[in-house]
């Protein structure tokens, strides 16, 4: 498809499967369109199309396939009905955060029930900019002057090899859940059972284990502890009921409304985790935003509330953008056991004073992370030569650790290039790395590592191919931008630096209906590995008035049409590219999603007197010539 003049993206158009599009839709009785998008998921026969669609509970696999597991849930019962004091041990962002209130709110639920007593169960998250990531032995130490007796980690720890000796040696029995991939050389495993994990560890639960027989390796943090959970309710002794207990499958009736409401905090931190919402994920979520709607935790009331979701339908994207942010706040610029401590709150006034201040602390983050955008976005158009560099490298003594990461991909995105922010404290520079397709962020840097002098060029790093963070000396930033930009150049081409707009498939505007809008409902909620479906139409006009909303214009409205049918359109963001359209007579190429008329943004439209659907409106994502 041509892209000229008004788009700088390339549309990527997959093929269509006419064969499997026509079984699948003759088989479920739904519309080819909606049999195209299912096999742009990853689709490939009947059966799969048809669990995808129902995504129902049932489908969710036996927590006892994951590593380890059983033999933690019992240490973890004898632990509650001997009294021992249990801590759990988290991370400090959304998912770690959801995981840790997960696990205390589940202990306590076994307490009451099974021995009817307040078990002493403590949590502890590391301080971001003190402490950093993961489990470390100061935190253990502190942990084990309190009389804990068993550790249980959330979202952390598959590779705290020496923290998982330290805590033998101090002895407490820790159990790690974790979702993150082991690293590729483990110790021989010891007491965690043979399947490569930390070998001082009492259990190593997790689903990327080699060893692991759980067929799904995609779980977030919580959703890993979630697991737990339910096999801690398998495990459980109920005096009043025969249906459980060991080896059967059933939990008790009370401990089962706990887990369908824990599975709101479940999908707070596989969304904003941003893992792929497939299988398993996808489950969670969808029963989880349903328990978000409804739940009764003060903690999530008073969250909805002050952003504003009250009695409102809650989405992915609510999560991602209204929920977890405020969350993610608190870890990022101040006390992240806040989040916890609200999450956890049976008090409602005191779940509301919680709310609030993580209000203020999302307020303050926005502040110090548009400030950081602004500084960063101006050293790049000064700093860097984007003739001869690839990547972008900058860094500043004065910007925050906490929101570093976050500007890294905003400017990821905006200039399409891997990006690298340093916040620099004293000697010391805390990097966030964020890449694009095509370039894999962890090899180069372990690439780095072999090229630099010493071979130790960066004091630590880790992550993924889009995703990683960094520590290295102030001193030896310059050779790591010569490194790193010498490797980006020989990986990267030109075609590379072309953002890319993945299309779903191409229709005429006479496909578009309400119906289609109301059957598109069946692939919520959307998130990684299952986005909003894109779709394109080509030899479109633009009928009417184009007319301008929102602060300084920044949006477009308008109408579009293609034969006899036109539809009512939105452009966020394109203010800018009103006098080219109306330069522009011909027809156009447009890419959009579609969306309910559900906002007044373009009402002001010049009153077009053309056939129209008014029930399903076209949110414009490019347009070319």
């Amino acid at each position: 498809m041509a892209i000229q003049e008004l788009s700088q993206k390339k549309w990527i158009i997959p093929p269509l499967n006419i064969n499997l599009q026509t079984e699948i839709s003759n088989s479920l009785r739904i519309s080819p369109v909606l049999s195209q998008l299912l096999i742009n998921r990853g689709i490939a026969d009947i059966e799969s199309a048809r669990t995808f669609i129902q995504s129902d509970l049932s489908l969710l696999s036996d927590p006892m396939l994951l590593p380890d597991i059983e033999k933690s849930s019992k240490r973890i019962i004898d632990a509650l009905s001997k009294g021992e004091k249990v801590t759990v041990y988290g991370d400090y962002d959304v998912d770690g955060i959801s995981a840790t209130a997960l696990m205390v709110q589940c202990l306590e639920t076994l307490s009451g029930l099974y021995w009817n007593q307040e078990s002493i169960i403590d949590y502890y998250i590391p301080d971001r900019l003190e402490e950093g990531y993961g489990l470390s032995t100061g935190a253990i130490e502190t942990i084990s002057k309190t009389g804990t007796k068993v550790i249980i980690t959330v979202d952390c720890g598959v590779n705290a090899f020496e923290e998982a000796e330290f805590a033998r040696e101090k002895g407490i029995d820790l159990i790690i859940t974790d979702h993150h991939e082991p690293c590729g050389e483990l110790p021989e495993a010891g007491r965690a059972g043979g399947h490569g994990g930390c070998n001082c560890a009492f259990g190593l639960i997790n689903p990327k284990l080699a060893t692991s027989n759980y067929p799904f390796r995609e779980l977030s943090g919580v959703g890993v502890a979630f697991m737990l959970a339910w096999a801690l309710g398998q495990n459980a002794p109920n005096r009043n009921s025969q249906s459980a207990g060991s080896g059967n499958k059933k939990v008790a009736p009370a401990f089962k409304d706990f887990l369908m409401s824990a599975m709101g905090l479940a999908a707070l931190g596989t969304i904003a985790d941003v893992v792929p919402l497939e299988q398993e994920n996808r489950i969670l979520a969808k029963y989880g935003l349903s328990s978000l709607q409804y739940s009764e935790n003060p903690g999530i009331k008073a969250l909805k509330e002050v952003a504003g979701l009250n009695g409102k339908k809650i989405y992915s994207y609510h999560v991602g953008f209204c929920l977890g942010p405020r969350i993610n706040a608190a870890g990022r610029v101040g006390n992240a056991k806040k989040g916890v401590e609200m999450l956890t709150a049976k008090c409602e006034d005191t779940a509301k004073e919680i709310a609030l201040y993580l209000e203020s602390e999302n307020k303050r983050r926005q502040k110090i992370q548009s400030d950081m955008l602004k500084s960063a976005r101006k050293k790049v158009l000064n700093d860097v030569d984007f003739n001869s560099d690839m990547a972008i490298i900058i860094s500043d003594d004065n910007w925050h650790q906490g929101v570093i990461g976050v500007v890294a991909s905003r400017l990821a995105s905006e200039f399409h290039r891997p990006v690298i922010i340093i916040a620099i404290d004293g000697e010391v520079g805390h990097g966030s790395a964020r890449s694009i397709p095509n370039f894999h962020l962890h090899n180069a840097l372990l690439k780095c590592q072999e090229l630099s002098t010493d071979k130790k060029l960066l004091i630590s790093f880790g992550g993924h191919a889009q995703a990683a963070g960094l520590r290295i000396l102030k001193k030896d930033i310059p050779e790591f931008k010569k490194i790193f930009n010498t490797i980006s150049d020989g990986q990267l081409g030109e075609d590379d630096l072309i953002p890319a707009l993945n299309i779903d498939i191409e229709v005429e505007l006479s496909s578009i209906s309400r119906s289609l809008l109301e059957e598109l409902k069946c692939l919520l909620p959307h998130g990684e590995g299952n986005p909003i479906p894109v779709f394109a139409t080509r030899d479109v006009s633009i009928v009417g008035q184009i007319r301008r909303f929102g602060v300084n214009g920044k949006h477009l409205g308008f109408y579009v049409r293609q034969g006899d049918v036109s539809f009512k359109a939105v452009a966020f963001g394109m203010g800018d590219k009103i006098d080219a359209l109306k330069e522009n007579n011909g027809d156009y190429s447009i890419s959009y999603v579609l969306r309910s008329p559900f906002r007044k943004e373009a009402d002001n439209l010049s009153n077009y007197n053309g056939m129209y659907k008014e029930d399903v409106e076209i949110e414009v994502k490019d347009i070319s010539t």
